[in-house]
């Protein structure tokens, strides 16, 4: 039999109270920037569609499963860049779908064509709980009887600053700044969603004719939680196919490959190893991305894209 503590639990985890599952994690952030800095909005010069599904600790039931669609372009000679972000985060019974539109100002800096880019993302969380999945044995249990409702829609707005140039970026962002209580019933009036601060770096060295070396990194904060750091290292062979590690710090170990069917298309897939007990039950995390730029002019094909 359940316990209701354990029931609890679980409505807290579904109202998103969790900070650690309220953001989309994702180990192609830094091939999919706009997932989480609306900033990055035009900034592959190319109306660029990108597909991404992460299936987190595999042959687990119940476990995430975050599936996004993010379309973004420049407009008005570039210096304006516009996109949206489609989101569907899956965790046991609980469906959130995260709808988003992004506007970034994009500032040309110098010849190089370094940018300097403000954004700002809106739109809402549709919250989804099918708590009729739960399976319970004590259906005299108030949390059952009650047939409580966590269902909600919640408006957002997130920020962002993104600078940039052909070998290095760093970006700063809050995807969502609003608090919003996610449940009305008083035992859950704690549940709400968090702000989460990402700061995100990279620069690529050029080794030789042949091989690239990418370093990055990604630091998140969320209050009364610790601070997350990711390390990755990637090398790129002759501007077509990334081979690439991560570590985020007590929490996962991973490989990942991205390849560059042609300077349009791109294609990547993600293995995450989980470092934590979790590793005993369900190691695994598969994430795949297939990334298109419709590229409106020639500029844009003779310019590789690191980032």
């Amino acid at each position: 039999m359940l316990k209701k503590i354990q029931i609890a639990g679980m409505c807290v985890l579904l109202s998103g109270a969790l900070s650690a599952q309220q953001e989309v994690q994702n180990s192609l952030y830094m091939f999919n920037g706009s997932i989480l800095n609306p900033a990055y909005a035009g900034s592959r010069d190319a109306l660029s569609v990108v597909a991404d599904y992460r299936n987190q600790w595999a042959g687990w039931k119940g476990a995430p499963t975050t599936s996004s669609f993010i379309m973004h372009t420049p407009l008005v000679r570039e210096s304006i860049g516009v996109g949206i972000n489609v989101v569907n985060d899956v965790v046991g019974p609980t469906n959130r779908t995260a709808l988003y539109g992004d506007f970034a100002y994009r500032i040309r800096l110098n010849k190089a064509n370094d940018r300097l880019c403000f954004g700002l993302r809106a739109g809402a969380d549709l919250i989804r709980n099918n708590l009729a999945t739960l399976k319970v044995n004590d259906v005299s249990d108030p949390l059952v009887a009650n047939n409580l409702n966590f269902n909600t829609n919640a408006f957002n707005t997130g920020a962002g600053i993104y600078y940039y140039g052909k070998r290095h970026f760093i970006g700063i962002t809050a995807p969502k700044i609003i608090a919003n209580k996610l449940s009305t019933d008083p035992n859950f009036l704690n549940s709400k969603q968090v702000l989460h601060y990402y700061l995100i770096a990279g620069y690529v060295f050029k080794l030789n004719s042949l091989w690239d070396l990418k370093p990055g990194m990604a630091l998140r904060y969320t209050q009364n939680a610790p601070l997350s750091i990711d390390g990755n290292l990637s090398v790129l062979f002759n501007e077509k196919i990334w081979f690439g590690l991560l570590y985020r710090h007590g929490a996962a170990a991973g490989a990942n490959i991205v390849y560059n069917v042609t300077k349009q298309m791109r294609i990547g897939y993600a293995y995450d190893y989980s470092l934590t007990n979790m590793s005993r039950y369900s190691p695994s995390t598969h994430e795949i991305m297939i990334g298109f730029d419709f590229l409106s002019n020639t500029k844009a094909l003779k310019s590789p894209r690191y980032f």
